[in-house]
């Protein structure tokens, strides 16, 4: 089995490709598209994203968590997942209609008609990609995200230069999941089984129903704007703060999407192993807090000049929430691998409880604020982000045993790194902004100047961090030093 270290490469390989290709098509996208178009593509979304976080119910964590996988459990959770998903996929495609009646927009019925095929593929896709992540095995997943990605990139600015507007965009997602279906159908990875049986689905779905939930709710934090605010206000505020949101979502997610698929795997060996959970969760959040919390403050700084660069100016008002949801996003990280954490330890149900509780704020957190404007809902996300930040703490402290005072103590040096990191880039961009070399040159500045910074803060700080960077660097000498040995070599056989 791949080491944790080649699991986290390979898997922030795959992701990675993923999220710089999906920035490319947004920078695309965006100039292509107007606020009004994106918006209703947004809507239609969200609504199908919430439904595809039932289409496995849990089926790919129980296959990861379970001490022992038989052809018999992969045919369960097989038969379990072509029941919920294709069963989801025909409801997507009967109510297509009637929800674009509700919001009043005809186009809807044929996106969500577009996006249910990929609930009809999902079971062979994600039955195989759970096989190859409970042996951390994600080389091969690099591969099928790479190939899916590209195709699905290569469709959707295709189309919207032939005049499919919104369209393309549904269209280049059914692109992927046609391509990873076949790609994994090849692959066939070890212990996959094709046809189904449904015996036994019971007990996977009484762990799939609880996490399921849980997911269900986790994404309706991301996607209750979308839908809500689509319903009190214009496809234009929809489009505009899912933009913001978006480019938060991309800065936090372009490092956390390396390390969420391997956490699960990690801390279940770490369970059956009998070591202690609290140390290797409460190091593994402080490792992510390194490096996500930094980036999260100086994108609350940079916000404009960057959105203003990726998306053009006609998104300049998606800059002021951009910037709030970035401390929301910080917030949400103390806490990132709570979830895996909870379903390591059998804990689902309080798993789901603890997030229904928090949705349920956020719910009406947003129908009371966005009559204020856009930037009350992000400062409404930023409050609840931060009493859910302390409920998660007391739940963790409850049924993982958690220590709430060493676990906060060892995020002190994170807090001092990011607070050097903000100061430098904010006195940066002050000085630079008002400039000849104007917000942009600010930008540049700032991001050239701000790893440095960074690498440094970890020694001075002496954050747990520091060690990873001096892994590289010898890594680095190592690569530098067998590339002199070869090439030495080489000049010895031509003279030869």
């Amino acid at each position: 089995m791949p080491s944790v270290r080649q699991a986290i490469v390979y898997s922030s390989a795959a992701r990675y490709v993923m999220s710089f290709l999906g920035l490319a098509s947004s920078m695309l996208v965006s100039r292509l598209l107007t606020p009004d178009e994106i918006g209703t593509f947004a809507i239609a979304s969200a609504i199908v994203m919430i439904m595809s976080e039932f289409r496995m119910l849990g089926a790919g964590g129980y296959l990861v968590r379970e001490e022992k996988v038989t052809k018999e459990k992969v045919r369960s959770a097989l038969g379990l997942t072509i029941l919920v998903s294709w069963g989801f996929g025909i409801v997507i495609l009967v109510s297509a209609w009637p929800i674009s009646i509700l919001y009043e927009l005809p186009s809807l019925a044929l996106i969500f008609s577009i996006l249910s095929l990929s609930f009809f593929l999902a079971p062979y896709i994600s039955i195989p990609a759970s096989l190859l992540s409970r042996k951390m095995n994600f080389r091969v997943q690099f591969k099928i995200r790479f190939y899916a990605s590209l195709v699905g990139f290569s469709t959707t600015i295709g189309l919207i230069v032939m005049g499919a507007s919104y369209y393309a965009l549904a269209l280049g997602q059914t692109a992927v999941a046609i391509v990873s279906f076949v790609m994994y159908s090849k692959i066939r990875p070890q212990g996959m089984v094709w046809l189904p049986h449904f015996k036994g689905i019971s007990k996977v779905a009484s762990f799939g129903a609880y996490t399921s939930l849980a997911s269900l709710f986790r994404k309706l934090t991301v996607t209750m704007p979308d839908m809500i605010i689509g319903k009190m206000g214009t496809t234009a505020q929809v489009g505009m703060f899912s933009r913001g949101l978006g480019f938060i979502q991309f800065v936090s997610q372009t490092i956390i999407m390396g390390m969420k698929p391997v956490s699960l795997p990690y801390l279940s060996d770490v369970k059956r192993a009998g070591g202690d959970l609290s140390f290797a969760y409460t190091r593994a959040s402080v490792m992510a807090g390194g490096l996500i919390w930094p980036v999260l403050a100086v994108a609350s700084i940079v916000s404009l000049p960057a959105i203003r660069m990726f998306f053009g100016d006609q998104w300049d008002a998606a800059a002021p929430p951009a910037s709030m949801l970035a401390y929301w996003a910080m917030l949400r990280v103390v806490h990132l691998f709570a979830g895996e954490l909870l379903t390591a330890i059998h804990k689902e149900k309080i798993l789901a409880l603890k997030e229904g509780v928090v949705v349920f704020l956020y719910f009406g957190g947003i129908i009371l604020s966005f009559p204020r404007g856009l930037l009350a809902v992000a400062v409404m996300f930023v409050l609840v982000a931060f009493a859910d930040l302390l409920f998660t703490t007391a739940v963790l402290v409850r049924y993982a045993q958690i220590k709430s005072v060493s676990f906060f103590s060892a995020w002190i040096r994170t807090a001092i790194l990011t607070i050097l990191c903000w100061s430098v880039a904010q006195l940066i961009y002050m000085v630079v902004s008002s400039s000849s070399m104007g917000m942009f040159g600010a930008l540049i500045t700032v991001a050239a100047v701000l790893p440095l910074i960074w690498v440094s803060g970890l020694f001075l700080v002496g954050h747990s961090l520091r060690f990873e960077i001096i892994n590289l660097y010898d890594l680095a000498k190592k690569i530098s030093a067998l590339s002199s040995l070869l090439m030495s070599r080489h000049v010895v056989l031509v003279v030869n």
